[in-house]
């Protein structure tokens, strides 16, 4: 791992390989993975928090010890510390205290310091929700999460030698490559907190074939090439970058562009880019032909489409990702700022670029009429671009 990483408040403590082995042993042992809290808790649709029943309001014999892990890692609830202990042995409480995954509050109750969530086969552990906004510049976002989870299953799952994902967070996709199909994982993040959370669900799944490195986009990598690059990078339109996994300047455009600019420069020949993103239509351009255009001279050989999700006005577009202020002046001046800009449309949008060395771009664009739609046309042996 490269660059500085400081914390200023508390993190889950690092150990020994043993010590994450008896702990995700553990929970394995008492089912906390996503099918068994699928089936036994309630949730509210899709991409919503499931429900929980106040853990103060469950009789005491019915309380089992996944329903501890669940209250105390994804509910975010205060238990007490005898209850905690009885339920889950006081080896695994001792471990959980050890790592900092929980502590002591006063009065006789504990609480976890992070979330941990099951995906998938993976534990993945990233920050709490706070209580109160607004949340910490650093902060970083669970994988259980819709759009989340919608940008994790456009990666191929196909057989590939050098995986690269930017913009990595909790490194949730990163380790699901590195367990699957990918050789040679790495994952790249400006925010030094994202990459101490990797590298923690690294130890925490027992996966060594991921790298990491705190930089700014393709900048720690140099001129190394991939041949499969991922990313969910940020979007929402901001005048500050004030949260960065989710601040991506006034049109939400700010990453994406300087990530499309460099890929040219890392992908194989018969490489493949696939990202989760939100890009505009402008007066002067829909937004394929902006992307062709960002990619230039160096990406003469790539093909490039646009399964597009959703389309919405800005108006629309700020109005609901605003937060709970929707009329506030930030969001007025967002939607001036949109104006000048020309942009007609934000469009959600799974881009796909793809290397194909020694024949003429293709670039195409094409609406979704479902999730599987997308998904399917994503897959690199059932995709093809048209002229």
């Amino acid at each position: 791992m490269t660059g500085s990483v400081t914390l200023d408040d508390e993190f889950p403590n690092f150990a020994e390989n043993k010590v994450f082995f008896s702990l995700r042993n553990s929970f394995a042992e008492f089912g906390f993975n996503e099918n068994n809290i699928l089936d036994q808790y309630i949730f509210d649709g899709p991409g919503n928090p499931f429900i929980l029943p106040k853990f103060s309001e469950r009789k005491a014999g019915t309380i089992s010890g996944l329903d501890v892990l669940v209250h105390l890692f994804m509910g975010q609830e205060s238990i007490p510390v005898d209850c905690g202990e009885r339920s889950l042995g006081s080896r695994l409480f001792s471990v959980l205290q050890e790592l900092k995954l929980i502590q002591v509050e006063e009065g006789g109750a504990c609480r976890a310091t992070v979330r941990i969530e099951p995906v998938n086969d993976l534990l993945v552990c990233a920050d709490r929700f706070p209580a109160k906004l607004p949340i910490r510049h650093d902060f970083v976002y669970r994988p259980w999460d819709f759009s989340a989870q919608l940008y994790a299953r456009i990666v191929p799952p196909t057989r590939c030698k050098s995986f690269l994902e930017m913009c990595c967070g909790s490194a949730y996709v990163c380790l699901k490559a590195a367990r699957n199909f990918a050789e040679s994982v790495y994952g790249v993040d400006i925010n030094p907190r994202a990459i101490r959370f990797a590298e923690f669900n690294k130890k925490l799944n027992g996966i060594e074939n991921v790298t990491t490195y705190c930089g700014d986009l393709f900048e720690p990598i140099q001129s190394k090439l991939f041949d499969r690059i991922v990313a969910h990078p940020p979007y929402i339109p901001a005048l500050t970058d004030s949260v960065t996994y989710k601040d991506g300047g006034v049109d939400g455009e700010r990453v994406s562009i300087d990530l499309i600019r460099e890929l040219p420069r890392h992908l194989s020949d018969g490489g493949e880019f696939y990202a989760y993103l939100s890009l505009s239509d402008r007066l002067d351009a829909p937004a394929e032909l902006r992307v062709r255009e960002i990619l230039g001279a160096d990406g003469q050989e790539l093909d490039l489409a646009l399964l597009v999700v959703s389309e919405e006005s800005p108006g629309s577009f700020l109005l609901r990702r605003a937060g709970p202020n929707p009329f506030s002046e930030e969001n007025e001046q967002l939607k001036e700022a949109c104006k000048k800009l020309g942009i007609t449309k934000f469009v959600t949008t799974v881009l796909t670029i793809r290397s194909r060395r020694g024949s003429s771009p293709s670039t195409l664009r094409h609406r979704a009429t479902s999730w599987q739609t997308v998904r399917a046309m994503a897959a690199p042996d059932r995709f093809r671009f048209e002229a």
